[in-house]
């Protein structure tokens, strides 16, 4: 029997699996929305030029832990190691509120990596066990959902935290709040494994392939790629440079004055609540009109044309495509686990998840470094518009797909 996303069932495993992910991004998203201003940095202890290589080093530790993460996830029980994951990432946010210079803070961010790999596949891992083909977009939407939730409340407590409490303390705050995150999976977060019967994959009448599915996963791996590096790497790494274009040291107004980041943190949690809205809003689409890959082209269309205006001097043009860029992301991001779930064997799901994410973290390794890199070097405007031509590329890889789902539905690519 196929259950639907409204049943009590997935709404009560849902939500605290969701709360979880959210109480586990505080300590990362602060390092991304304040470490890049240079007094914050020298809190931190480190130089200005090493933030690239902190932020990015977790993504790049988790293109060796993702595969691991997937393999354990396929053959043994979900919950203890996503426990397991949350108290790791709890661990890791403290590291960073007692690190006092880089080498500390590497570890922490090791941990990190490492510990995201449990909570990510993890979580894509159940939302694929208690969904079906007619309802995988919408589920794995709502999951995004949750993620970009708890982004959008990360960025904004990153900035209160960071000006109110102080960058250490604001971190150790994290830290605690991190560690109550894997108290509620401890208590209330169920076992989903033995629901995988019941969510049968796209194929599940054919024969479990012995040979992996590589082209399958590859092709949702791309645009995954893409959005990390774009996304989650440049942008993300960039966000307070941006807007210091406008607005400098802060926002001022009749007296009342924001300090940047804290603006920034703010600026973030808008950004990601269009993404939070629009993750289920394209599940949904593909999941009614069965045609995954045509949502996809429109999304990174969308995201080309918003990429190449927030390349413009002016602040409301540029704010205009920041909204098509964030809305764009939350769409891409919801459709590729909903694509891996639709065609790839209910035992190889995981493997497959961790692969894409596995590239998909290159993506987002190699983009705050590549970012920061080249600001100096050719402008924040050139960036933007070297980033807008790598999705134009990615839109006709997409739109290639869709003619190929439109003409065989059933295609394995």
């Amino acid at each position: 029997m196929i259950t639907t996303p409204e049943q009590p069932s997935q709404v009560r495993i849902l939500t605290p699996l969701g709360i979880g992910i959210a109480l586990s991004l505080l300590g990362d998203q602060t390092l991304y929305v304040v470490l890049a201003d240079p007094s914050i940095a020298a809190q931190a202890g480190i130089s200005t030029a090493t933030v690239g290589i902190i932020l990015g080093i977790n993504r790049l530790t988790r293109l060796f832990s993702n595969s691991p993460a997937g393999m354990l996830y396929d053959r043994f029980n979900r919950r203890t190691l996503m426990i397991l994951s949350m108290a790791l990432g709890s661990l890791s946010t403290l590291t960073y509120a007692l690190a006092e210079g880089a080498t500390l803070l590497l570890i922490g961010r090791v941990l990190w990596g490492i510990a995201w790999s449990g909570i990510w596949i993890g979580a894509n891992t159940v939302a694929l066990d208690i969904s079906a083909e007619d309802n995988r977009g919408v589920i794995s939407g709502r999951l995004q959902m949750w993620f970009f939730l708890g982004a959008m409340i990360s960025s904004l407590a990153a900035g209160f935290f960071t000006d109110f409490l102080g960058y250490h303390a604001g971190l150790r705050l994290s830290a605690g709040l991190t560690f109550l995150g894997m108290l509620i999976w401890l208590f209330f977060l169920p076992e989903t494994r033995k629901t995988i019967s019941a969510a049968p994959s796209y194929h599940s009448t054919q024969p479990v392939k012995s040979v992996f599915p590589w082209r399958t996963t590859l092709a949702a791996a791309l645009p995954l790629f893409l959005l990390r590096f774009v996304v989650a790497g440049v942008l993300n790494a960039t966000t307070i440079l941006w807007l210091s274009q406008f607005l400098e040291t802060g926002f001022s107004l009749k007296g009342f004055f924001l300090p940047l980041a804290t603006l920034t943190g703010i600026f973030s949690a808008l950004r990601v609540l269009l993404s939070m809205i629009s993750a289920p809003f394209a599940g949904s689409l593909s999941d009614r009109f069965q045609h995954r890959w045509s949502v996809m082209t429109v999304a990174h269309f969308a995201s080309a044309a918003g990429l190449w205006v927030m390349a413009y001097p002016s602040l409301l043009p540029a704010v205009g495509g920041v909204l098509l860029v964030t809305i764009s992301a939350g769409g891409i991001q919801a459709l590729i686990p909903a694509i891996i779930g639709d065609r790839i064997p209910n035992a190889q799901k995981s493997r497959a998840l961790s692969s894409a994410f596995t590239i998909g973290d290159l993506g987002s390794a190699l983009g705050p470094a590549m970012g920061l890199a080249l600001i100096p070097l050719i402008g924040i405007q050139r960036c933007y518009q070297i980033c807008a031509l790598l999705y134009a590329l990615i839109f006709i890889f997409a739109f290639w797909q869709a003619l190929r789902e439109k003409s065989n539905p059933s295609l394995v690519y």
